[in-house]
């Protein structure tokens, strides 16, 4: 069904007189060793931006703490190694002349509404969506006709609406992107090779969760992922590990894929040996009741501002209800905690936490990406109550700037003043952005997945590559 439903997406966007592509190019000069053109067509157009998440660049040099607080502001074609990305540019400080953002394409004189923009990308993930004749980005939307999906690279999403943006993966090129000071090489994302032995499957489920309101009454959803293990013939039934990981607010269960390239990473884990092929879910948590948000449908990076994000005692009381034991029932995953996890980015984060609280006994590994947390925390007590607290795997991560940074602090504390170890991450070139979210999902599988427990000061050490 989801298929049918982004080809008919597609259908419609061209029949606006769009099309678009993306094109990748490896060029051996600089400043980064490859190019990313983008091509749009659109005759009625009179100007065309490239908004989302092609961010402008900074460094670490003229950066500051967790406010945003970005001194220099980066064009990409100004790029130096150990240049990356951040969320939310300072809106305090004035834009240097040469910082343009978002991107603007030109309109060709040869070729009848053709637009163009080339960049030269550093290595990472980006999204992204084409602004047509909109000059304020929050104010496009596909609604008014403002905000154009690219035709040719359609999100993964399950319902047409549910992702606004489409996005890629640069490779990176040691000759012209290394930097002593920060390595910013994200190839643990790209495809990984040999897709029959090592590229796992990916897709969207509807099932079963009364009282949902979307995709349809009484349905709700998730994107799943599959190692390429799993669909090879055995002998006898193989339980594997499992992975839930969830979104944050104003996002939903294909933001792991669309935007994150979940699946990529995993393949690479496991191809390289840091995990066992495991199972990955990424569910959804709105629109588990209408009770929860007033009844209001959510729509990712549309509609969203209005929707509240519901309670996480409730979105935990749903899946325990509902989402568990129905993936349990359809797929070969195994049954007890010791090879469970939960992981979130964000409010996710703080699921996460509440997971580790309240479902201490369902999983062992718990990852906690910039995490929004606020307390009150665990204290002695809780602990004394429930000692399993102290026998988990765990791992808070963050980025540097990150404006989550106090509030996972905050929850790091607590834990040390109740003795629980965990494995810390903090992204040194991070925001509250993908590139952070993909860093913390790779070093959770290399230092905290299924690895053995309770951790230890040397827990991570074996890994030193």
């Amino acid at each position: 069904m989801a298929a049918r439903l982004l080809k008919a997406l597609v259908g419609l966007l061209m029949t606006v007189e769009s099309s678009a592509s993306v094109t990748i190019r490896k060029t051996g000069r600089g400043p980064t060793g490859y190019e990313v053109d983008f091509r749009y067509v659109n005759t009625t157009a009179k100007r065309v931006l490239i908004g989302g998440g092609i961010q402008p660049f900074t460094d670490q040099f003229h950066t500051t703490g967790t406010e945003y607080r970005f001194n220099g502001r980066y064009d990409p074609h100004d790029y130096q190694p150990g240049d990356f990305y951040v969320s939310n540019p300072s809106p305090q400080l004035p834009a240097e002349p040469a910082y343009k953002w978002p991107y603007e394409m030109k309109r060709s004189d040869d070729e009848d509404g053709l637009w163009t923009y080339t960049a030269p990308l550093p290595s990472g993930i980006y999204s992204f969506a084409y602004l047509v004749n909109c000059n304020y980005a929050p104010n496009c939307s596909i609604d008014t006709g403002h905000l154009v999906i690219d035709p040719d690279l359609p999100p993964f999403m399950n319902v047409p609406g549910d992702q606004v943006a489409s996005s890629f993966q640069v490779p990176f090129d040691a000759e012209f992107q290394a930097s002593s000071e920060l390595n910013t090489n994200f190839d643990y994302a790209l495809d990984a090779p040999d897709p029959e032995r090592h590229r796992g499957e990916v897709k969207i489920v509807n099932y079963t969760s009364p009282g949902s309101i979307h995709p349809a009454p009484d349905v709700h959803d998730f994107a799943i992922y599959l190692p390429a293990d799993y669909r090879r013939p055995r002998c006898k039934k193989r339980e594997y590990p499992l992975l839930y990981l969830s979104h944050g607010a104003g996002g939903n269960g294909a933001d792991w894929e669309n935007l994150g390239r979940m699946s990529h990473i995993m393949d690479n884990l496991i191809r390289l040996g840091h995990i066992p092929p495991t199972v990955v879910v990424t569910p959804s948590f709105y629109n588990l009741d209408a009770s929860l948000q007033d009844g209001r449908r959510f729509i990712y990076g549309n509609k969203s501002h209005s929707v509240p994000v519901p309670a996480a005692q409730r979105v935990r009381e749903n899946f325990e209800k509902h989402l568990f034991p129905w993936v349990e029932e359809h797929y070969d995953v195994c049954r007890n905690a010791s090879c469970r996890a939960f992981a979130g980015l964000s409010m996710g984060g703080l699921l996460t936490y509440e997971m580790f609280v309240n479902a201490t006994d369902y999983f062992d590994y718990y990852g906690m990406f910039s995490p929004a947390t606020l307390g009150p925390f665990i204290d002695a007590a809780a602990v004394a109550a429930k000692p399993s607290l102290k026998e988990k795997g765990i791992m808070v991560a963050y980025g540097l700037y990150d404006f989550v940074f106090p509030m996972a602090r905050n929850l790091q504390t607590a834990l040390d003043a109740v003795g629980i170890r965990y494995i810390t991450r903090v992204t040194p070139f991070g925001s509250h952005y993908w590139n952070t979210w993909q860093d913390e999902l790779w070093w959770f599988g290399r230092k905290v997945l299924w690895k053995e427990l309770p951790f230890t000061v040397r827990t991570g050490r074996q890994n030193r590559s």
